[in-house]
């Protein structure tokens, strides 16, 4: 049986839920094996979808090998924007740099590419990561708990880089 770590916020009369309900999933997905220890991480994207930024939304789009033609769209629907705020006496205009637009087409998908290059990170092959939308969860597996909180430290310290390389913050309450 693997040891899987809850957070002190589950209700203790539903552990045996969460127990079978994680080691089914942790086994499944990481291949926790006999013996081994798993540490599950959350973390959330501060104001995600306006965080884009779309230098790195570019870069995404060059390093996966996208074509030229639509990487110039891309480069074309993010220039020249610009949010103005206007009242009866003040206006306020501002050069956009990062962001995208929800409820649009194109904005999950510029979120998808931009998110990939976090996923794409060279994280050991003890971890396991699941996105889905702003949110990315870890799994690390290890041999003990020591070895497993090591392990997390590492794989968060490159994400702590990756987000202060693309500009992004993540939400220390949630």
């Amino acid at each position: 049986m693997c040891t899987v770590l809850l957070p002190p916020s589950i209700n203790p009369l539903a552990v045996n839920k969460y127990i079978i309900s994680y080691h089914i999933s942790l086994t499944t997905v990481i291949g926790v094996r006999t013996g081994e220890v798993a540490i599950l991480v959350s973390l959330d994207v501060e104001a995600a979808f306006n965080a884009a930024w779309w230098s790195a939304i570019l870069k995404s789009l060059n390093d996966s090998l996208c074509p030229r033609n639509l990487q110039n769209l891309a480069r074309s629907y993010f220039s020249n924007r610009r949010a103005t705020l206007q009242t009866n006496n003040i206006k306020i205009d501002a050069k956009i740099t990062r962001g995208c637009p929800q409820g649009s087409c194109c904005g999950p998908g510029m979120w998808n590419i931009f998110y990939n290059s976090l996923r794409n990170l060279n994280f050991t092959h003890r971890t396991k990561t699941i996105a889905f939308a702003d949110d990315l969860f870890l799994a690390i597996r290890g041999r003990t708990v020591t070895e497993a909180e090591n392990m997390a430290n590492i794989e968060l310290t490159k994400i702590a880089a990756w987000a202060r390389d693309n500009k992004i913050h993540f939400n220390e309450q949630k």
